[in-house]
């Protein structure tokens, strides 16, 4: 296989959920549908070519950022492509060139051993270039009037985010901004469904800044771990409010997980966890001290549920 251990399929799921998350609410249900579809169908077909690659091979990281190179620009284009009023049967034609053109820059880019930050570069370059392109072709055909092209063109979904994650850190408190780093650390551990869900409830802007948190590896490394209990704590006021989930049907049914896991596994994922996760496996029966929300616990609860999952299929 040569990207042997990426589960490129399991992959454009998680990424097309993240599209899913912060497409924009003022498109039709029909336009949203496109986007992250766009965004599936494309991080799927790039990602099953390069598992499949019988010339080259790549490591699961590298894989992984040439994939995410197609899903965050898909995101953008098919954006611009919408809100530049192109017509529906044309979409597709822009974004398999802008698609290909990502898959072969990424791909050199990473047989020359480019740091990720030129990548980047680069990548945007080509995909501005292959858009301009496009776009030409179909007024040079007539399809579009120099008018229509030129709105298009000048439509930047990527910029117009930026701007406002920008201005979304800049208003946002301290404390908030903390908040939302620690409710991402704990969304990089949950299934993508049920980050879609839970961020489809947020603000934009919010949900925005979670999921550029939730692209950092060393997030956890970046945020003291008393201040990130305080954060955890303090969530309350920034989580969804759940009105069905039973905080004490969740403990209850962890502590029955607890004890039929053997305690060398336990000591196993207690080891490499931070304190307050420690102290939740230690002695789940004293959930009330931690003063959690019960969205927060029942993250945490799964989190640590399929850790020891994990480990299991790892002694089988």
């Amino acid at each position: 296989m040569a990207a042997e251990g990426f589960l490129y399929k399991e992959f454009a799921e998680d990424l097309s959920g993240q599209a899913k998350a912060v497409v924009p609410q003022d498109l039709l249900p029909e336009d949203q549908e496109y986007v992250y579809k766009t965004v599936h169908n494309f991080c799927y077909i790039a990602g099953e070519a390069l598992a499949n690659d019988t010339e080259h091979t790549y490591t699961v990281d590298q894989a992984s950022i040439i994939t995410q190179f197609i899903g965050e620009w898909s995101f953008h284009k098919t954006l611009d492509i919408i809100r530049g009023n192109i017509p529906k049967q044309y979409r597709d034609g822009i974004m398999q060139k802008i698609a290909f053109t990502i898959f072969e820059i990424a791909k050199q880019a990473t047989f020359k051993g480019l740091p990720q930050e030129q990548m980047i570069g680069l990548v945007e370059h080509h995909v501005k270039k292959a858009y301009n392109d496009a776009l030409a072709d179909l007024m040079k055909r007539g399809i579009l009037s120099q008018k229509q092209a030129q709105a298009a063109a000048n439509q930047s979904n990527i910029d117009a985010m930026a701007k406002a994650d920008s201005e979304a850190l800049s208003n946002a408190s301290d404390l908030k901004i903390l908040k939302l780093a620690a409710f991402a650390l704990v969304a990089q551990k949950l299934p993508n469904d049920k980050v879609t869900t839970l961020l489809s409830k947020f603000p934009q802007s919010d949900a925005n800044v979670v999921l550029q948190y939730m692209q950092l590896d060393n997030l956890d490394k970046q945020i003291d771990p008393e201040l990130l209990t305080r954060c955890l704590k303090d969530f309350q006021s920034t989580m969804p409010k759940s009105q069905t989930i039973s905080v004490t049907k969740v403990m209850r049914q962890f502590s029955r997980n607890i004890k039929n896991t053997s305690e060398r596994c336990m000591n196993s994922i207690i080891s490499n966890e931070r304190p307050l996760i420690a102290k939740i496996i230690s002695a789940p029966n004293e959930y009330e001290k931690w003063n959690l929300s019960t969205p927060v616990l029942n993250i945490i609860c799964n989190y640590i549920e399929e850790k020891i999952r994990d480990y299991k299929k790892k002694s089988i």
